[in-house]
């Protein structure tokens, strides 16, 4: 198929129901191709990234939002951010001495752990959400976020396979947003919704997707929003934080390496700085001590 990179919200005319679809295949592929990751892993990548993609289409903010995962398992974190300018990113680590499940719940693969959900604007104050791991996967966690957050009833599918990641949302707005009273709308357009299996999730474009489970309903389409891999790191800030370490350190470094190297994780960009690109921090530092 084609690299399709996009969200597309959609709502059914006369009730209360909205929705969301994201389809993505190179910003996906771009992601997972950082690192070797286990196949499950890399499944399991994807959904993030999908849902990531579709929180950042719905809580309509100017910075950064992301979903991360800690726990005590075989996952130790798993992390997805988007921006406002629908950059995508993500990253897993584990525990690469044990070989990766093929098959684990999300719970099983996190022990004791939990979800962040970070509302980070430019401007204000940053905000985060603590979810409890329920059920057995992504989807159901996210459900959970958005009914104690919103306390609006919400339905999240996602999939990935290494090639292309995907979601579908919908979301019952207030009863007062609905026109004609069309009281089994939602129960309707959820059950259709759960025929969908995950090959059609994956490779159907949004329109034919939705024309599928919702052909007989008043459906209205909104213009398509295009999303990329981009990660915000950058030699400026990577000196920020080589700086931050204070200057004893860095000499150390300097002294033992000749340089100090810095990987990004996210990307794999290698920032590489010598004691010449550093006197400017040692210097700061020193006139502050």
């Amino acid at each position: 198929m084609n690299n399709i990179n996009e969200i597309q919200r959609f709502s059914f005319d006369n009730t209360n129901v909205r929705g969301e679809r994201v389809l993505l295949t190179d910003a996906y592929q771009n992601i997972i191709s950082r690192k070797s990751y286990p196949k499950s892993l890399e499944k399991l990548l994807g959904e993030f990234v999908a849902a990531i993609a579709l929180l950042r289409d719905i809580v309509k903010i100017d910075g950064v939002l992301s979903i991360q995962c800690k726990g005590e398992g075989q996952l130790k974190t798993l992390m997805a951010e988007c921006d406002e300018q629908q950059n995508l990113r993500a990253i897993a680590q584990w525990d690469e001495a044990q070989a990766f499940p093929e098959q684990a719940s999300l719970k099983e693969l996190l022990a004791n752990g939990y979800l962040v959900i970070t509302i980070e604007p430019r401007q204000g104050n940053r905000y985060q959400g603590i979810v409890e791991i329920v059920g057995d996967s992504l989807a159901q966690c996210l459900e959970q976020y958005f009914f104690q957050s919103e306390q609006l009833p919400s339905r999240v599918w996602l999939a990935a396979d290494g090639t292309q990641a995907a979601g579908l949302f919908l979301q019952r707005l207030p009863a007062e947003q609905a026109k004609d009273g069309d009281e089994d709308a939602w129960e309707r357009f959820v059950h259709l919704a759960t025929t969908v299996k995950d090959e059609e999730l994956l490779t159907l474009d949004t329109t034919e997707l939705l024309h599928r489970l919702y052909h007989e309903e008043e459906l209205r389409m909104y213009d398509s929003k295009t999303m990329q891999f981009g990660c915000s790191c950058s030699r400026q800030r990577t000196f920020d934080a080589i700086a931050s370490m204070g200057a004893e350190e860095i000499r150390q470094i300097i002294s033992e390496e000749g340089s100090i190297k810095a990987e990004c994780q996210f990307c794999a960009e290698v920032y590489q700085f010598n004691k010449e690109d550093l006197d400017s921090a040692l210097g700061d530092q020193a006139q502050t001590h």
